[in-house]
């Protein structure tokens, strides 16, 4: 178990393709800031996309995806201070299987440009420690002979389809699309990139984040995660605090304490399932570790959480997992 795949699956990203757009000559979009996370393929032709600021904006070309971090308002044209129409409400049509939305902005001559748009929506406050890497607006460009660029074409000619399942078809390669985008990304500026993902790298501690995310309820010591690593225990934890900034047993607790979260968060499960989920002996001693974390108890944490809005993927979980 990879902690990006970990992480993936605990946050319940849902994904969905919801248009496939054609632009001609002048023209511009303007997204609403509802999405956790936004996610746009140039298809054809080229564009400029930007969020608060158009003196930001960013030139996008054709196999680019640009992924933008919400929720937040964002902007697509033809040039950087284009005026813009708002998406929603914009006049669209659906092929007859109901798929993706047809969408048509601008007038005039020239050569289109042709692009999707999805959405990501995220439980939890995993997706923190997942888009802790992304700025704002992201253009993720595949290299030549890529696997993104591979999947975008499958995607492209998906859309011109217009066949029974088409709409579960996009949602899918969309989620290939985003892990595949994600692994470019990160890769591409290992500076800005989760300490976890860097640390996914190092063989031998990346063997051992795999164990952790694999198996969180064991009852880890330093010398066991030591062993999995395949070095002395003080090299060991060395190197794991220096790529993580944390030792070895802080990061194990602080990922039990996000999974203790996502628990209390999304569900009535019981204290004592909870810390045996989670590998503590009662639930006696999970309440402790939580209140010594969070400084509160988990069963108070549990009633804040539930009556409050789901968090944002725009800052980090408490714990900097």
């Amino acid at each position: 178990m990879d902690v990006l795949t970990d992480m993936l699956q605990r946050s319940r990203a849902h994904g969905a393709a919801f248009s496939h757009s054609t632009a001609h000559g002048e023209w511009g979009v303007r997204f609403p800031p509802a999405a956790q996370l936004a996610i746009h393929g140039i298809l054809g032709g080229e564009a400029f996309a930007w969020t608060d600021r158009p003196d930001d904006a960013r030139r996008v070309l054709s196999g680019d995806v640009v992924l933008v971090r919400g929720p937040s308002q964002h902007h697509m044209g033809h040039a950087p201070a284009a005026g813009t129409v708002p998406f929603l409400g914009h006049p669209a049509a659906g092929p007859p299987s109901g798929g993706a939305l047809r969408m048509a902005f601008g007038s005039g001559a020239g050569d289109p440009t042709t692009f999707f748009c999805g959405a990501y929506r995220f439980e939890g406050d995993l997706c923190a420690g997942l888009l802790a890497g992304l700025p704002g607006l992201t253009v993720v460009r595949p290299r030549a002979g890529s696997r993104l660029r591979a999947t975008l074409d499958i995607f492209a000619g998906e859309l011109l389809q217009e066949a029974p399942g088409q709409q579960a078809l996009l949602d899918s390669l969309l989620d290939v699309i985003l892990v595949q985008a994600l692994r470019e990304q990160l890769a591409a500026d290992l500076d800005a990139a989760p300490a976890w993902f860097r640390a996914m790298a190092d063989p031998a501690v990346g063997a051992t984040l795999r164990a952790i995310h694999a198996d969180p309820q064991r009852d880890w010591t330093v010398a066991g995660l030591a062993a999995e690593a395949s070095l002395s225990r003080a090299t060991f934890a060395r190197r794991f605090t220096r790529l993580l900034g944390l030792a070895p047993l802080a990061y194990v607790t602080d990922w039990r304490m996000a999974l203790a979260r996502e628990q209390l968060r999304a569900g009535d499960a019981g204290l004592a399932a909870i810390a045996r989920s989670l590998g503590y002996a009662s639930e006696f001693s999970f309440a402790a570790a939580f209140k010594r974390h969070h400084g509160t108890a988990p069963g108070r944490w549990r009633a804040a959480a539930q009556d409050s809005t789901p968090p944002p993927c725009t800052s980090h979980p408490a714990d900097g997992v």
